[in-house]
């Protein structure tokens, strides 16, 4: 006998969207555990622990005897999606069978919480109405809720609002990151899924179900438009299928529709939000739409005065003007949570409403969509992507096999030949693997493989650049530095499928010279010093208090050359190097100590910290450390109070600071919205304790913006050519750049001459010649190109880049400053420069 199904109200003593009311999430997961419990249209599945182990739960809402037989309906999803499956004929009788599956996805962003709070209403208004359109939604659609994709962030916000509520920071966004990681970048791991929370969402849900529709709703500011609804402004991935955008228009204007018939001023469609990255639109190259709804946002859930008069332009729309995209303002007023949810919830029942009586005309669609990728519609170039196994493009074997990994996990095949073969007018090795793009998720290979031509959009003719919504170029090849061949025309290859169990790490190689100087005795060791994964060996040999060095020269081990960089490794067991090589699938080579290099540096465990700030926008620094934890490294959290507080040379070799501008760093977060604790930034105090850190020998890396405020705080004899340099002029928001390495120098250690970085909008540096004309002593590791350095995505004004440094080591008094113009780590994407960053690290506490 079931429970009475009883509401939100009744469990919390509140209505959902009531001011000043937030649940905490053991709450919001409760109400729904008991409400599958009551109900037999409710489904409820805990699919794992979040990143820091709050659960992870998944609402499957539907007609009683849908829900008795989800595996059925999953099983009609995945014949419609692929079709090699089915002929046209069996297609339609599924389409007649099938439902429109629609995935809700809440509170991404944890301080955005109407979606969560909508959410509670509206499962009980499902798992209760007895209406024609609640009947309706629940006979004709799948309903896959997601109550927060990001529990651990729900909880952080709630503690501080209940900490904070009746005080002067009520309403504040809590200090720090809302996600451990990434912070409000966790939707932007749509294609790389490096985040326990974005893989949960897609093995656990996207893959098994793949949705016709995924309604992702957010908020943003409070001073423009009430609420965001596609059509997207251009530009559009060329690879979304223009059904797809079609279906966006269509649903997103008659969401737009409901709501400005039920009074709701201030709707816009068609304004800011661009469909061009991959990283936020996982459904768009999986057969279905996304469709992206803001809500203005108050103080959480505390009201907002918004006056008319501080209602304001941006990026050409008008919130004050009644226009086509736009027919009700808002005239301003009171804004609060009870809004935003009741403008989610007229927006979520007219989509319901939309894919429930259009249940077979996006079937259709659907089915239509996997048709046309595996025909390439009607066979465009690409035919497909060849990634060579094995040379100079592939040495680092277990990048490589990240690469295949993250493909596979988006549902993309990848093959491999059996022998030799001859593709693109090259003759191509037995093991290479083969992308070909005749697959239902070829769409999601080509847009992750190939190089991106963002087009140049302006404001007006000849005017500034039209800001993109997010970065320009995704090309993993250049990425992960990885080798990628495209093929346009078909050829004939002997391919076998790697599925994802059979796709192996690719064993380490391991070398010894040829008798008689190999052999036994071979206890040195020597590791390639190209591989992302050498840092995890090395790091690990560091805390074992193992000996380590690293060879300032090159040396021959039988077929294998080890450049200067290597790691030498002396007193260990050549098993237990073995091990570390297999592990991380190293270049492994194990020499007698009479082979050990002439040239080589101690190295010991560096004392490093990171700089971590209280200002909640600071992502660049939880993916420094979400990278920096996963390759082992060991190292401290520095904190503001602590910069301020000096005496750092006796804690640390190395200090990091991620990419932020100075003023965030100097100034931190105000103290009119955070107590004491949480402002206020290093100031000048901790400026002037980093210059006393490297006066007095230690190592300061800075990435990104972070590099500004070493050159200005610490008087360095370098300059940023782009300081000042207009939008109009110089203009590049996340593309892929080639910078020029000098692979001698330690910072470039395991890199050849020409590598892919990811710039986004920083620095480039010039250095300032010394009193007398003298050029300073400034080594330049790496600088842009005499060429346009563009490899793939956009730059406006290329000119202004040429030449100029990349990376770049100054001294100051018996230490030194490392500036990077680039971030080597960004979104933890950029695999092919992680080096950079540990080299940089390494060098801290490297002989000298």
């Amino acid at each position: 006998v079931r429970a009475a199904i009883r509401s939100p109200e009744e469990v919390l003593g509140y209505v959902p969207g009531e001011a000043r009311k937030l649940p905490s999430w053991p709450e919001v997961v409760g109400y729904f555990r008991q409400l599958a419990e009551a109900s037999d249209r409710v489904r409820f599945d805990e699919l794992g622990p979040a990143t820091e182990g709050q659960p992870f739960v998944l609402a499957t809402i539907a007609a009683p005897g849908v829900l008795a037989d989800l595996e059925r309906y999953q099983e009609i999803q995945h014949r419609l999606a692929d079709p090699r499956l089915t002929s046209e004929a069996e297609a339609e009788a599924l389409i007649r069978e099938g439902k429109t599956v629609v995935l809700l996805t809440c509170s991404i962003h944890s301080t955005e919480v109407g979606s969560t709070l909508m959410a509670l209403g509206l499962a009980h208004a499902l798992a209760t109405g007895d209406d024609e359109r609640t009947r309706s939604v629940l006979e004709g659609v799948i309903l896959l809720l997601v109550p927060s994709l990001n529990p651990d962030g729900w909880q952080l916000v709630h503690d501080w609002y209940a900490r904070t509520l009746g005080g002067p920071y009520e309403g504040s966004v809590p200090p720090g990151l809302y996600h451990t990681y990434c912070g409000h970048d966790n939707n932007r791991d749509w294609f790389m899924f490096t985040q326990v929370e974005t893989r949960l969402a897609v093995e656990r849900i996207h893959n098994r179900w793949r949705p016709q529709i995924v309604f992702d709703l957010h908020q943003m500011g409070s001073d423009g438009a009430r609420f965001f609804l596609p059509p997207y402004i251009d530009p559009y991935d060329p690879n979304v299928d223009p059904i797809l955008q079609g279906r966006i228009g269509a649903l997103g204007g008659a969401m737009a529709a409901e709501l400005v018939a039920a009074g709701k001023g201030g709707v816009a469609t068609g304004i800011i939000f661009d469909a061009y990255s991959p990283s936020r639109a996982y459904q768009h190259y999986h057969g279905g739409v996304r469709i992206l709804s803001e809500a203005a946002s108050c103080r959480i859930c505390t009201p907002l005065q918004v006056p008319a008069e501080r209602l304001r332009e941006a990026r050409g729309f008008d919130p004050r003007l009644a226009t086509a995209n736009h027919p009700l303002p808002w005239p301003g007023g009171e804004w609060t949570i009870a809004e935003i949810v009741e403008y989610e919830r007229i927006a979520t029942w007219a989509l319901l409403d939309h894919a429930a009586r259009n249940r077979r005309e996006w079937l259709r669609d659907f089915a239509r969509v996997g048709r046309a990728a595996v025909a390439r519609r009607g066979g465009a170039t690409p035919y497909a992507f060849v990634v060579p196994a094995g040379g100079e493009g592939s040495r680092d074997a277990g990048t490589l096999h990240e690469l295949l990994h993250t493909l596979q996990t988006g549902g993309v095949e990848v093959e491999r030949a059996a022998e030799p073969f001859e593709a693109g007018g090259v003759r191509r090795a037995a093991g290479d693997y083969v992308i070909r793009l005749g697959q239902p998720y070829g769409p999601f290979a080509k847009t992750l493989l190939e190089i991106q031509r963002y087009p140049d959009l302006r404001l007006w003719a000849g005017g500034p650049p039209k800001p993109p919504y997010d970065i320009t170029a995704q090309t993993l090849g250049l990425q992960f530095g990885i080798e990628t061949h495209q093929i346009d025309e078909p050829f004939a290859a002997n391919l076998a499928r790697e599925t994802p169990e059979t796709l192996r790490l690719p064993p380490a190689r391991i070398v010894t010279p040829p008798p008689p100087v190999g052999g036994a005795g071979a206890t040195v060791g020597l590791i390639g010093a190209e591989a992302n994964g050498s840092a995890r060996a090395v790091n690990e040999l560091l805390a074992a208090s193992v000996r380590l060095s690293r060879a300032t020269t090159a040396l021959r081990v039988g077929e294998e050359v080890f450049e200067a960089g290597a790691f030498v490794v002396e007193g260990a067991e050549a098993a237990a190097l073995a091990r570390l090589a297999e592990a991380g699938s190293l270049r492994l080579g194990l020499v007698p100590p009479s082979l050990l290099p002439r040239g080589r540096r101690a190295l010991r465990r560096p004392r490093l910290g990171l700089y971590r700030s209280y200002r909640p926008n600071a992502t660049d620094e939880g993916w420094t450390r979400f990278i920096l934890e996963g390759h082992g490294f060991r190292f401290a959290q520095v904190r503001d109070g602590e910069l301020r507080g000096g005496g750092l040379i006796d804690r640390y070799d190395c200090l990091v600071l991620a990419h932020q501008r100075p003023e965030e760093i100097l100034r931190g977060n105000s103290a009119a919205d955070y107590p004491p604790e949480y402002s206020g930034g290093i100031g000048e105090a901790g400026a002037a304790a980093l210059r006393r850190f490297v006066e007095a020998g230690g190592t300061l890396v800075a990435l990104g913006g972070a590099g500004d405020l070493a050159i200005e705080q610490l008087y360095l004899p370098v300059t940023n050519a782009l300081a000042g340099v207009p939008a109009e002029r110089f203009y590049a928001p996340g593309a892929l750049f080639r910078i020029v390495v000098d692979p001698a120098h330690p910072l470039g250690w395991g890199f050849g001459r020409d590598v892919a970085a990811l710039f986004v909008n920083g620095p480039a540096f010039e250095t300032i010649p010394a009193a007398g004309g003298e050029a300073a002593a400034v080594a330049t590791v790496a600088r842009y190109p005499l060429g346009n350095p563009l490899l793939s995505g956009w730059v406006l004004g290329p000119d202004a880049i040429v030449g100029r440094g990349a990376i770049v080591e100054a001294p100051l008094g018996k230490g030194r400053v490392i500036l990077f113009s680039f971030r080597p780590q960004f979104r933890a994407q950029t695999r092919g420069t992680y080096r950079f960053l540990f080299n940089a690290i390494y060098t801290s506490a490297m002989e000298r």
